[in-house]
């Protein structure tokens, strides 16, 4: 039965999923994710600790960020202003060296999405997990053991899942 499996069955453990700090550069992030680009893992998000922030002396899982979050954060950076108004994007500032290296320099931290209530603990179901990222509208969550973190649980994750059900 559907409900009946336990996320922990399922999540990536922390040590197998991209991390950087909130202090780090989205240049790291990026790094971050290239590093952990080989075969089946292409993780299309970092996971964002502090360096700072501990839980029970070990580093605080604070935010996600989303390679959706980067190149919004890319885009804000290259948009032309004049005044208060906004002239087209000019998308192919994309393909360009200096304005991609200006926007790449900021702080991870002041680009993440941050933990609000969309996270798991590792003993729930898949079911929880399924009614969160529908009613969050997120495709990974964190999971934690107690305030722990411990690993993610990602929306392709419930979908094979899902699938391996239906066979």
């Amino acid at each position: 039965m559907l409900g009946t499996k336990k996320i922990k069955e399922l999540m990536i453990p922390l040590s197998e999923y991209p991390k950087v700090y909130d202090d780090d550069s989205l240049r790291d992030a990026i790094s971050s994710l290239k590093a952990f680009r080989a075969g089946d893992n292409r993780h299309r998000s970092v996971l964002v600790f502090s360096r700072t922030k501990k839980i029970n002396n070990e580093e605080k899982l604070v935010g996600i960020l989303t390679v959706r979050d980067i190149l919004n954060h890319i885009k804000g950076k290259t948009l032309s202003y004049n005044g208060a108004e906004l002239f087209a994007v000019s998308w192919s500032r994309f393909y360009h060296k200096e304005p991609l290296k200006k926007s790449v320099v900021t702080k991870v931290g002041d680009v993440i999405s941050p933990l609000v209530q969309a996270f798991v603990q590792s003993e729930q179901s898949v079911t929880d997990a399924i009614r969160l990222m529908m009613t969050k509208n997120v495709n990974i969550l964190p999971v934690f053991e107690g305030q722990k973190a411990v690993g993610v649980i990602r929306g392709i994750d419930l979908l094979d899942y899902i699938w391996d059900m239906c066979e």
